[in-house]
């Protein structure tokens, strides 16, 4: 794939579900990134089913439509699919975008993949949006334990000359951390003084301090610990609903006229964000991603397409 030809048409799936309801790695999209020889910008997405993930992708795209939005209480997107683009900001890049599986989703009884996909979107991007709705609450934070079993999945290899040896500091390969907070109503007030919302999401990652050693208090505290710890870079914006809730579900078919002015102007500043402030893709040394009772370990070279390629094909799926 030539610089001239690096837009696609639309999104393909990067990662399915096989028929023994393993994930596996597509094919197709490993074709079209071992063709994408310049340097990457990777964004993904994760987070609850029905919450407008896919929305949000479509918009870093600059299209209306792309990524599947659906419209009823199912889960649309299933596995990660991809989108390459020419990165609107930054000339000889692609952006690639990843648009995830919702996490939680009843219908799949076995949710044991929900932390794999999780796993690969903070491993493949470098900039990571956790997309929920409402608010920053505990019921917020309780859907981000995968955050807190990730330690129990990758290791993480320093190289040292000829020495590899286990390191635990996830921070030199995490990648930037966005919240999007969805159909949000409230003020952004704290004991009364207005707030931005990076001060509104740091607010809502303190832990409580207790001399007492309650399991409450620490399921409290331990997503908050990890996100602070494995994201030091971080960044919120909240969302109010686009629309009338007749027309949610129609969302990419909606004229921009149609649509809340003050979300359009909270997309933009996102989009600004997401396209001035998420770095090349870059992890040093290597990593080690236990499957079950495999794993896979590589060492990560140049942040093209071709990386991100090799880093797929090396992973237990």
């Amino acid at each position: 794939m030539s610089p001239e030809t690096m837009a696609m048409e639309g999104p393909v799936c990067l990662v399915g579900n096989g028929a023994d309801g393993q994930l596996e790695v597509m094919e197709e999209a490993l074709g079209i990134l071992r063709g994408v020889a310049q340097p990457v910008v990777v964004a993904a997405i994760v987070g609850l089913y029905r919450t407008g993930k896919s929305y949000l992708m479509n918009s870093l795209a600059g299209k209306q439509r792309g990524f599947s939005l659906g419209s009823t209480v199912q889960s649309h997107t299933k596995g990660i699919w991809m989108w390459c683009l020419p990165h609107p900001r930054r000339a000889g890049h692609t952006l690639v975008l990843l648009d995830t599986e919702g996490l939680g989703d009843v219908e799949k009884g076995d949710t044991k993949n929900d932390v794999w996909i999780f796993a690969l979107a903070v491993l493949l991007s470098s900039t990571l949006v956790y997309n929920s709705k409402g608010t920053i609450d505990q019921y917020a934070m309780e859907q981000l334990h995968f955050v807190s079993e990730l330690t129990e999945h990758i290791k993480v290899k320093a190289q040292r000359g000829d020495d590899a040896e286990e390191d635990t500091e996830f921070v030199r390969f995490f990648p930037s951390f966005v919240w999007a907070v969805r159909d949000f109503t409230l003020e952004l007030r704290i004991e009364g003084q207005l707030v931005t919302e990076d001060q509104y999401l740091e607010h809502g990652l303190l832990s409580i301090h207790t001399t007492q050693n309650h399991k409450k208090v620490m399921d409290y505290n331990l997503p908050r610990q990890c996100i602070r710890s494995f994201f030091p870079t971080r960044k919120c914006f909240v969302f109010v609903q686009p629309a009338s809730r007749q027309e949610m579900g129609q969302l990419d078919s909606l004229p921009t006229s149609a649509l809340d002015p003050q979300f359009l102007e909270q997309i933009r500043r996102f989009c600004d964000y997401i396209f001035q402030c998420s770095n090349v893709k870059t992890v040093k040394g290597g990593v080690l991603v236990n499957r079950q009772s495999t794993s896979a370990p590589w060492l990560l070279g140049e942040e093209t397409g071709r990386w991100l390629c090799c880093m797929l094909l090396h992973l237990a799926l």
